[in-house]
């Protein structure tokens, strides 16, 4: 049977960033949660976990990594939103100076206008009127009436950045704005008049974050380590609440009650009805209070918010808290965003805001229940559930799409940062900075995995780890130059580590290994290291079989083929070389990559091969011909991680650029469909013959217009033209759809620029013209240059022609009289 190639790969799923830290917002109904993303404002959907939208919308065409990039860049950055209480505005202020007004349901901008501030606007927040206050670096507060962009007035009185405004609605018609500034002291104005009321004096640091309880108290926290309760009708202090927590963000929770965890046990919720007024505080520490500041009592523990060890704990930056779904949204230093449940039924949900560097990736579990784990330049793995879907193709069938959304879980084990993943079936291998290595032990109903077994015995950062398809042993190599095999244990248990005793340790190469692989058949271990050499290891006892030398820099892979006695390898100076395993030469050398070849694999039952490098580029090759047959481009710096899935039908790529592709092989796909498009154009084609010969003019110009045959649509308006037949040519285009006349319009600037046809295009432009005044047709400046310059030529050249027509006229007329005497 032979094999075809897989030769076009598409990148049908990118993970993209949702969240770059800064503020975060609910929608009323708690569908959506509004994150800051750079230049935008991402629009998160809950239920999905993945990205809904963005304001302002990306464009829809396919670009590569770097036009993407390019597009962010150009693209005016979002300093801080809000959204209007009733979900139908939302308000942006962008690095230029300009605060924006968007329909939220439409995701359209309605009004944009310059926020006459000295400096940019860093806090905003908006009434259910429509009022607007915008707070700057410059000491200064506006209020602005949405509609007309009109600012009503310029709130003076504090002193430097505005670190915490909100408004407090009294009534119907009256608000007071809360502003906290530079000096610590929380300022008030009345927003029917803008004059200052008063202030409120108590903190010692940074006020980080304002809210209220039922229009009669205001509670306050800051980097002071303090939360303070405020009584609004006497302008006092009532509490100081001490939290030993440099205090970055606030909610007041439900005073009908919530539910919290229970800390012995992890299925069961207790109900909390306070007896005071309850806030969630979060910090640098990363721990979440939940206090009774009316009673100054702590309603739960202090516990790390997401039960990490203390060197990966991470700092709280923001809270918010919607009631519809009893949900607090955490988002921590890293942008990473926690939803933890208030409600009755407990859950905890991770998400991935941004990602950091992503260094390794490898896939878990069976086909109905796969996992992907990722290594994202931190200690902790991230598990994202791989989720199937059914799509429609171009051929009017059902293929499968694979899409992996932000929801993860994370493995928490590691102290530094994992640097390499390894994994068959359920079992993965990662190793870390933290000289370990760990195995985990998927679970396909839970999606999850526990650590089972921990190894400790090298000196230095463990680089790359591989575990035998028959679960006996593990090898790993470090930057201690040494290669160790490990005894993988039968059996384990969930609620205890094994420790992995070492059984063989060699020294491998003189400088850092940098890749290790085992062969199909479980006896040779081969190891690439920066001292360009590749070795082959027997398993047995770790004795040297054989050396591969060739590569002028550090090799980067090394992989087995599973069908063939060769080995692949890249390597830093750009090429990838295929081994033999019989007397270790080098058989083949792939040249292509302008960088550092950094991750190799085989595909398609060894025929091909997958290579990623520091050119952001990802090549495949067919062996027989050592050629580049596909080139791939969605990344804009380094690919890391490459992880072929099913024999190379699935492709997963990721690196420097925080991406995370998911190609699909839809070389079959695109044959069909091409050889499909191309029976319909063979049959078109027939008909416009028929046409033609059957003089049915009309028709074959639609029909022309439709298979893109400019000089075929050409010559029958002229045809049409000489027989007087030019007025039905309205008709004709008055049928055809927008597209068509759009492709039209490009035949006419064509047409235009040559005499020979110019009066079959200003025929044409004659009857387009009236949709191009209407706006239906649009033309870009540089045609219509194009069109006018040579139109005005025509025009002078017919001129001057009609001019010596009637001249020659004259003559004649003049020599008639002397013509008949003669």
């Amino acid at each position: 049977m032979s094999i075809k190639l897989r030769e076009i790969f598409k990148p049908e799923y990118v993970q993209k960033e949702f969240y770059t830290g800064g503020h975060i917002e609910w929608t009323p109904d708690g569908h959506n949660l509004l994150c800051q993303c750079g230049p935008r404002v991402s629009i998160l959907n809950i239920e999905t976990t993945t990205l809904a939208g963005t304001i302002p919308q990306r464009t829809e065409s396919v670009k590569t990594g770097d036009e993407e990039d390019e597009e962010d860049e150009s693209t005016d950055s979002v300093i801080a939103f809000t959204l209007d209480p009733t979900g139908k505005n939302l308000i942006t202020s962008h690095k230029s100076g300009l605060l924006c007004t968007w329909d939220f349901n439409e995701r359209k901008l309605t009004k944009s206008w310059r926020h006459l501030h000295k400096g940019p606007v860093t806090k905003l927040s908006i009434t259910s009127d429509q009022i607007i206050a915008s707070g700057g670096t410059d000491s200064i507060i506006r209020l602005w009436q949405s509609e007309k962009a009109h600012c009503l007035y310029a709130l003076h009185g504090a002193q430097g950045l505005i670190s915490a405004m909100k408004f407090l609605q009294l009534s119907k018609s009256e608000y007071w704005l809360f502003a906290a500034d530079l000096q610590s002291e929380i300022h008030v104005w009345n927003c029917d008049d803008g004059k200052h009321l008063f202030k409120l004096q108590g903190h010692f640091s940074t006020v980080t974050e304002l809210t209220f309880y039922k229009k009669q108290y205001l509670i306050s926290c800051g980097r002071d380590k303090v939360v303070i309760l405020w009584d609004l009708e006497s302008k006092s202090q009532l509490k100081m609440v001490a939290l030993y927590d440099c205090l970055e963000t606030m909610v007041v929770l439900p005073e009908e009650g919530f539910y919290l965890q229970d800390l012995n046990n992890e299925l069961k919720n207790t109900h909390v009805i306070p007896s005071g007024i309850c806030v969630a505080v979060g910090g640098e520490n990363g721990e979440l209070h939940v206090w009774d500041v009316k009673n100054n009592v702590p309603i739960s523990k202090e516990y790390n918010a997401d039960s990490q060890s203390i060197k990966s704990t991470k700092s709280i930056t923001n809270m918010i808290f919607n009631e519809t779904r009893s949900t607090l949204a955490i988002c921590y230093v890293d942008n990473t965003v926690t939803l933890q449940s208030f409600g009755p039924q407990h859950s905890k949900l991770t998400l991935i805001g941004s990602n950091d560097e992503i260094l390794d990736v490898a896939l878990l579990g069976n086909e109905c229940s796969r996992s992907l784990a990722v290594a994202i330049n931190s200690c902790d793995i991230y598990l994202f559930p791989w989720h199937k879907k059914k799509i429609e193709s171009d051929g009017d069938c059902e293929i499968d799409k694979v899409e992996l959304g932000v929801c993860c879980k994370r493995l928490k084990g590691h102290t530094d940062t994992v640097l390499c993943l390894a994994s068959y079936k359920n079992f993965l291998i990662s190793s870390s900075k933290d000289h370990s290595i760990r195995v985990w032990l998927y679970c396909n109903v839970s999606r999850t995995a526990n650590c089972v077994a921990i190894g400790t015995r090298h000196t230095g950062a463990i680089n790359t780890v591989a575990i035998s398809k028959s679960l006996d042993f593990i090898v790993s190599a470090s930057t201690d130059t040494t290669l160790k095999l490990w005894k993988l244990p039968k059996t384990f248990k969930n609620d205890e580590q094994h420790i992995l005793s070492v059984k063989l340790t060699e020294v491998g190469h003189e400088k850092d290994i940098n890749s290790i692989c085992i062969a199909p058949n479980y006896q040779t271990i081969a190891t690439g290291s920066q001292d360009k050499l590749i070795k082959i290891w027997s398993a047995s006892d770790l004795s040297v079989l054989g050396v591969c030398r060739g590569h002028k820099r550090g090799v980067w892979c090394v992989r087995f083929s599973p069908i063939d006695q060769v080995l692949l390898s890249s390597s830093a100076d750009t090429t990838l070389k295929i081994w033999s395993m019989a007397d270790y030469s080098c058989l083949k050398t792939l040249e292509s990559h302008d960088s550092s070849v950094l991750k190799g694999g085989f595909l398609n039952h060894g025929t091909q091969v997958a290579s990623c490098g520091g050119d952001g580029l990802v090549k495949i090759w067919c062996l027989k011909t050592s050629e580049c047959i596909a080139t791939l481009d969605k990344h804009s710096s380094k690919v890391w991680a490459l992880s072929i899935v099913d024999d190379g039908s699935i492709m997963i790529t990721g690196g420097t650029d925080s991406r995370l592709v998911v190609w699909h092989d839809r070389t079959e796909e695109v044959r069909i469909s091409e050889a499909a498009a191309n029976q319909t154009k063979a049959l078109q084609d027939q008909q416009l013959q028929n046409l033609l010969q059957n003089e049915q003019l009309l028709p074959a110009l639609k029909m022309s217009i439709t298979l893109e045959r400019p000089n075929t649509a050409l010559k029958i308006i002229q045809t049409l033209s000489k027989q007087g037949q030019g007025q039905d040519l309205k008709m004709v285009f008055e049928n055809i759809n927008q597209e068509h006349k759009e492709r039209l319009l490009n035949y006419i600037v064509d047409w235009n620029s040559n005499g020979k046809y110019c009066l079959a295009a200003q025929l044409v432009l004659n009857i387009l013209l009236e949709d191009i005044m209407l706006g239906k047709l649009t033309i870009n400046q540089e045609k219509l240059q194009g069109l006018m310059a040579y139109s005005e030529r025509h025009f002078r050249r017919l001129t001057t022609l009609m001019t010596n027509l009637q001249l020659l006229r004259y003559t004649t007329n003049c020599m008639a009289p002397h013509l008949s005497n003669q």
